[in-house]
């Protein structure tokens, strides 16, 4: 019995040393299984951080790579030289074939019931007259961000509606009849805090003759010069050339002609689309200077960050707007994130995004019962009358009736005509600069397949016209404005102008006479955050020349800052396609665009097919100036005469191409640079345009990647 109870007691104590070994195993296990699991989520977050310090480092080297790329296009040899423009006749029949007559905006029968005069909302007269007692439900349409709207209280009302919260409200009416009305309606509201312009006297113009005399006498006290200040109005035009401006515009050009208005014939783009147009005239900056605003690109901020030049006019005392239609696809808001403050004082964009929504069932081209285009005059107006005594900068970019279009522009002609007259003949324009604009010529239509119509792509409509008292007061800048009327101009020139008439209005007359030059970087009036961050380089210091300075006569596109591929004044020529010299380059070209094009895509292959050459429409190669390579030195210490005894070495060809894809058909033109030492030609995704509509085509990366757009062809 003892040794059985022995052999228990000892059973139960190894049995008691086995189950703590297996739970201190188990507890090892565990324990260590915590750890690993530990240093595996430690491991994977650090992989995490320094992933994403990769993609931004990657993100920025892209940058600074790209802008290397375009600068050693830019320095070419071929983009050397005096700029020579083509003769691009207004009447040519390879163009004129696609142009044609077309109706005016039809909205439908009937009118919107409300009405805006400055901030005062009421209903129309002609609607009060065949409706008896008509009550209004008014609800303020309040900007959340650039993409959501919410809504303010509603009141209800017989009589009419102040706009205080916003510029826009939605209004439901109801007659004693019986009849009813839905819709939205513009206006400028009342709340706007006006800054302080102590720069500025006030603008006796446009004051009443008993305000007049006792501002007169005000100034005497406080001894103001009694100078006007300027506004500016810019109204801009989507996809319209100088010549297709002449053609689709005449009534508005012809008016704008008795104005005195001069029209730059040398502008030239600088860059593909409304946003290579709109940044550099809007900061100073390409894109890819700035900070990164994309939407695709990880950590990317807001367009708050970029340096606009309606925060140099704001921070001097102006009123300020900023308005385009087409919310899908604005200049800030497709590719990148758009503001988070609203940008100006008055915003229209809010209307816009809100109308998308609202009046989504609008007849093509209108808003309600409204044409779309009018919706934009009839606002500007509004802005420009409501704040008469106060400086004000607007700008104002239609894309509705000339973005997919050569031709429905034309139907705003009579209504564009009117509304300049209005704005004369209330003398809105006795102390404005106007500016008349398009970002670029049209991309996609037919006519752009033509070699002239790509030429016209590049030249844009850019016009200006000053007053008369601008013209006295600042009479050498005006002359020099005039004499640059035919010099190679782009969107840079146009901002260092802008920024030289805050210049002019803020010095003072000693120190305008004191200054022989303007120096666009004397006024540097953005803030410190944003010129913290933007860095250019030596090349592009001294892109941009004011047009109140002299532009040199032989300002080459290189001078300029632009690209070959942009630039219209360079010499082209034509080749044979058949000719045996360039046929096998011709074939290396076409091929370097397509796999430019392919390695673009490749990361998106599951959604975007693989294209391959269907045909070369035509092929163009770019001949120096005979001058251009000729020229050694100066032959003379001041540079009067020129040594025209050197040979320079062409190491590079220039090419140009118009080429079809398949699957799609789609139609793209590129500049290619041939190497002659290797023989290989290489072209940057930059310089290649696609000049058919895409459409439906590249409906799978609208949302995924839409700077893809004019690349994929979509699997599905």
């Amino acid at each position: 019995m003892r040794i059985r109870g022995q052999s228990f007691y000892r059973a139960i104590i190894v049995h008691a040393e086995l189950n703590w070994k297996s739970s201190e195993y188990f507890r090892m296990r565990i324990l260590r299984r915590g750890i690993v699991q530990k240093i595996a989520l430690t491991t994977c977050l650090l992989l995490l951080v320094i992933t994403l310090c990769m993609l931004n480092w990657e993100r920025d080297v892209d940058k600074s790579v790209k802008i290397k790329i375009i600068e050693r296009s830019i320095r070419s040899p071929m983009n050397q030289g005096e700029c020579r423009r083509p003769h691009l006749a207004l009447d040519n029949p390879d163009i004129m074939k696609f142009y044609k007559q077309v109706a005016k905006i039809n909205c439908g029968d009937g009118l919107d019931w409300i009405m805006c005069e400055k901030s005062i909302c009421f209903v129309r007269p002609e609607i009060s007259a065949s409706h008896d007692d008509i009550t209004c439900s008014y609800t303020d349409i309040i900007r959340k961000s650039d993409y959501k709207v919410r809504f303010g209280r509603t009141l209800k009302l017989k009589e009419p509606y102040v706009l205080q919260k916003s510029d826009f409200v939605k209004v439901v009416c109801h007659a004693s009849d019986g009849q009813s009305w839905f819709g939205m309606a513009f206006g400028i509201r009342d709340t706007v805090q006006r800054p302080l312009a102590a720069n500025f006297a006030p603008n006796l113009a446009v004051m009443p003759p008993e305000a007049v005399a006792q501002a007169h006498q005000q100034l005497q006290l406080q001894d103001v010069p009694t100078a006007a200040f300027y506004n500016v109005l810019m109204l801009g035009f989507d996809s319209l050339s100088r010549n297709a401006f002449l053609r689709k515009l005449p009534r508005t050009y012809s008016y704008l002609k008795q104005l005195g208005t001069v029209v730059l014939q040398g502008y030239n783009i600088v860059g593909d689309g409304t946003p290579q147009a709109l940044v550099p005239l809007l900061t100073g900056y390409t894109e890819l200077e700035l900070p990164e605003t994309r939407k695709r690109m990880s950590n990317s901020g807001s367009v708050d960050s970029y340096p606009m030049i309606w925060q140099d006019f704001a921070r001097l005392g102006y009123m300020t707007s900023f308005n385009e239609d087409l919310p899908n696809v604005g200049t800030f808001t497709y590719r990148m994130n758009g503001f988070e403050e609203q940008p100006v004082d008055h915003y229209l964009r809010t209307y816009y995004v809100q109308a998308q929504n609202m009046l989504s069932d609008s007849p093509p081209n209108c808003v309600g019962h409204q044409p779309d285009h009018m919706v934009m005059l009839e606002y500007t107006k509004n802005f420009m009358m409501k704040y008469r005594d106060s400086p004000r900068f607007v700008f104002s970019f239609h894309g509705g009736l000339s973005h997919d279009s050569i031709n429905l522009i034309g139907a705003a002609d009579d209504d564009v005509h009117d509304w300049l007259v209005a704005l004369k003949e209330k003398n809105l324009l006795d102390d404005t600069i106007l500016i008349v604009m398009a970002d670029h010529g049209n991309r996609f239509a037919e006519v752009r397949a033509t070699l002239q119509g790509k030429q016209e792509e590049r030249l844009p409509f850019f016009s200006f016209t000053f007053p008369e008292s601008f013209k006295k007061r600042f009479p050498k800048e005006y002359n020099n404005f005039v004499a640059n009327e035919q010099s190679l101009s782009t969107p840079f020139d146009i901002h260092a102008t802008l920024k030289h008439i805050i210049k002019l209005q803020t010095a003072s007359a000693e120190e305008l006479a004191a200054e022989s030059t303007y120096d666009s970087g004397t006024l540097d009036t953005k803030t410190e955050t944003n010129k913290a961050s933007i860095h250019i380089s030596k090349l592009a210091s001294g892109r941009a020349i004011s047009l109140f300075e002299p532009i040199p006569s032989n300002r080459s596109c290189a001078d300029a800052y632009i690209e070959p591929h942009w630039c219209a004044c360079l010499n082209w020529l034509p080749l044979q396609l058949n000719d045996t010299k360039y046929m096998g380059i011709i074939i290396k070209v076409a091929d370097s665009i397509i796999t430019s094009i392919n390695a673009a895509t490749e990361s998106r292959r599951e959604f975007c097919a693989q294209l391959t050459l269907k045909k070369v429409n035509w092929a163009l190669r770019l001949q120096p100036h005979k001058e251009l390579l000729q020229f050694k030195t100066n032959s003379d210490k001041d540079g009067f005469l020129a040594d025209m005894s050197g040979q320079t070495v062409v190491h590079e060809e220039m090419y140009q191409l118009q080429i079809v894809t398949q699957p799609g058909e789609a139609l793209y033109e590129a500049s290619v640079a041939y190497n002659l030492h290797t023989f290989s030609a290489t072209t940057k995704l930059t310089d290649i345009s696609r000049v058919n509509k895409y459409g439906d085509q590249a409906k799978c990366i609208y949302e995924r990647d839409p700077e893809l757009r004019k690349f994929c062809y979509c699997r599905d």
